[in-house]
């Protein structure tokens, strides 16, 4: 299991700051300062614990969790951040963040759950180990937990936070935890989570939002990322995707990429009950009616990025799709309701 080393962004200036050689203790695990500027570069998420273990004890520092929360903000997420950034409310960039999480740490789950303590107008947000062979590592928890507080605040411009659970013991004096999270703390609780009002939810995001970047960035990932719980049918959606206007939208190309045979791709789709050709038919579909409706890209090129032989095959192929010509979707985009079955971000 990998994260991005973006998660452990801003541990070498902390180090540094309290005294330490971040350098010296980076390289012990095979990592340098520059690499914590990548967007990209990945980490073993095994790793990244045990570099903040390791820290926290070099330097006699019980906090470096909660320390490390309080230098970063959310543009560690990359893209990511741009997508939750610009979501119309604070329970919808949650969502966004909840769906997407798998982009930049594949061990972390973030949901909206119900409030432990049962309070009416009270909800919760649980940050969420799943993957049983990751040692749990407190400092993580701590560090984790306390950037998604940060974020929040972000998010929503201020909150109130009624309360945090923590799974361990304190690391440090429990009014350091209460000083940074600003909420009376249950340790030991069994579960890493924020108690927020739910009216928080739907809060407006508190910075101007772009809803076509938010789409073009939701597009992007959903194009080249695939989440490790995904079925073998979303990952052949998502393989599709990538090679559809781009290279051939093949089965052995698809096969290949997925290292397996091609009959043994096919029998494996037929057990989710579906097949090669209904996916790329329907990726072509919805990339179509996404072109259609969001652009005034000439039919013939349309025909062209979705793999059809041109323009008269696409008029066809949007009459079985869509019960109307490729004009017709396109005037209707602009007047009217979308068309019924189709997938939109």
């Amino acid at each position: 299991m990998e994260i991005r080393v973006a998660a452990i962004r801003g541990i070498d200036r902390l180090i540094d700051d309290l005294g330490g050689d971040a350098a010296g203790l980076l390289a012990q695990f095979g990592v340098s300062p520059g690499d914590l500027d990548s967007d990209h570069g990945l980490l073993p998420t095994v790793t990244a614990g045990r570099i903040l273990r390791r820290a926290a004890k070099n330097l006699e520092r019980p906090d470096l969790g909660l320390r490390l929360a309080a230098y970063q903000d959310m543009s560690m997420l990359g893209p990511l951040a741009l997508a939750v950034g610009n979501c119309d409310t604070v329970g919808e960039g949650l969502d966004c963040a909840s769906r997407f999480l798998f982009v930049h740490n594949q061990g972390i789950r973030l949901t909206r759950t119900d409030d432990p303590e049962r309070y009416a107008g009270v909800g919760a947000v649980e940050y969420r180990m799943v993957h049983p062979d990751i040692p749990y590592e407190p400092q993580t928890i701590d560090a984790g937990l306390g950037l998604l507080h940060r974020n929040l605040i972000t998010m929503s411009g201020g909150y109130d936070l009624l309360g945090v659970y923590l799974p361990h013991p304190p690391l440090t004096d429990e009014s350091v935890y209460a000083e940074f999270f600003g909420a009376p703390v249950r340790f030991n609780a069994g579960r890493a989570l924020l108690r927020v009002p739910t009216k928080l939810f739907a809060q407006p995001m508190s910075t101007p939002v772009n809803p076509e970047l938010r789409r073009m960035v939701v597009e992007y990932l959903e194009t080249h990322y695939t989440d490790p719980r995904d079925s073998l049918t979303t990952t052949v959606r998502s393989a599709v995707g990538r090679a559809l206007g781009t290279v051939p939208a093949r089965i052995d190309l698809v096969a290949e990429w997925l290292h397996m045979h091609p009959r043994t791709l096919q029998r494996r789709l037929a057990q989710e009950g579906t097949s090669f050709q209904a996916i790329l038919d329907d990726v072509r579909k919805n990339a179509a009616h996404r072109l259609l409706t969001g652009t005034d890209m000439p039919f013939s090129q349309v025909a062209s990025l979705v793999e059809l032989a041109g323009q008269a095959a696409l008029t066809r192929a949007a009459r079985r799709w869509f019960g109307r010509t490729p004009t017709q979707v396109r005037r209707d985009a602009r007047c009217g309701p979308p068309s019924p079955g189709v997938v939109r971000s």
